[in-house]
């Protein structure tokens, strides 16, 4: 009988070993003492936030160097063709919020946007168009002309019913989700704001595809909603629940979570495919790179490297 189950316990790890979803090659990047909000990868270049410091750290050379950006930094954005570090950071200073424009050639900000209303919840940057789209805790979210820097312009202001934490651009389109868990679209070349979905609880994260909605709920609800036909499907997490969602490719969809395990979802049947054991607390950010690996932040103050095969 020990035979068999040993058998057994071999076949089963190397089926896993031979799964086109199996996790392999997981490494610990960076081992912090803070946990990290966000942070991109440029070929061998890992810059990352920590607390009030955007740092770079070479993969090859493991050397690093940082950057001051004044308040508790919350998203950053890369601008390759200006080097330059645009980041969105909560000031020390109640309710003031800024975004800067470093500069990497001289070591210096070039610019500084403030807000003294209210603190950032999520941040765009629409390169392109030389906006940026600020939701914060005053419920409402702005659009910032940024063509004219030194000076800024708010040339959109949105108020809501709601606090937004999620904004999501796309073909011109801004998506945001409210705490009371609607979803809107909005037209900025038309000023039109459209409801496409109410889901009646808070939402954690969404992603959007022509006419697929795919959304997660603090009740650990995974749903895919059919835009056009308005057919639901629905995958319940027990005792935990989706926090990020991730658009890997044409097949699947990465979902960190609360207790730090990666679902594989299935877009098709709209199933979970695996169940991988990456961190060990909350999931903050999934980024892809080259070659099928994914980067991943956590709670556990890690950014991991990992392999579907």
């Amino acid at each position: 009988m020990l035979k068999i189950k040993y058998l057994y316990s071999v076949i089963a790890f190397q089926v896993l070993l031979t799964s086109p979803l199996y996790s392999q090659k997981k490494e610990i990047l960076i081992k912090n003492n803070f946990a990290i909000r966000d942070f991109y990868l440029d070929n061998d270049s890992l810059f990352f936030i920590k607390k009030r410091d955007i740092y770079l750290y070479n993969l090859k050379s493991h050397t690093s160097k940082n950057y001051f950006i004044g308040g508790y930094g919350l998203k950053l954005y890369n601008l390759k063709n200006k080097n330059v570090i645009v980041s969105a950071s909560n000031e020390l200073v109640r309710n003031v919020s800024s975004v800067r424009f470093y500069n990497k050639s001289t070591n210096k900000f070039d610019d500084v946007f403030y807000f003294k209303d209210g603190k950032i919840l999520d941040f765009l940057l629409i390169p392109e168009s030389k906006l940026f789209v600020l939701s914060l805790t005053n419920k409402k979210i702005i659009f910032i002309d940024y063509r004219e820097k030194p000076k800024f312009y708010k040339t959109i202001e949105l108020n809501l019913n709601a606090l937004s934490r999620r904004l999501i651009y796309k073909n011109n389109i801004l998506y945001f989700v409210t705490d009371i868990g609607e979803i809107y679209e909005y037209d900025f070349f038309n000023y039109k704001k459209t409801l496409i979905y109410d889901a009646g609880e808070l939402i954690t994260d969404f992603v959007i595809d022509q006419n697929t909605l795919v959304y997660s709920t603090i009740k650990g609800h995974l749903v895919k909603i059919n835009l056009l036909s308005n057919t639901k499907n629905e995958i319940e997490i027990n005792n935990n629940f989706v926090n990020v969602i991730m658009d890997f490719d044409e097949k699947y969809l990465i979902c960190g979570s609360w207790n730090g395990t990666m679902y594989v979802l299935n877009k098709e049947s709209f199933s979970i495919d695996k169940e991988l054991n990456i961190h060990k607390r909350a999931v903050l950010q999934i980024k892809k790179g080259k070659n099928n690996t994914i980067y991943s932040s956590s709670l556990d103050k890690t950014i991991m490297s990992w392999e579907l095969k």
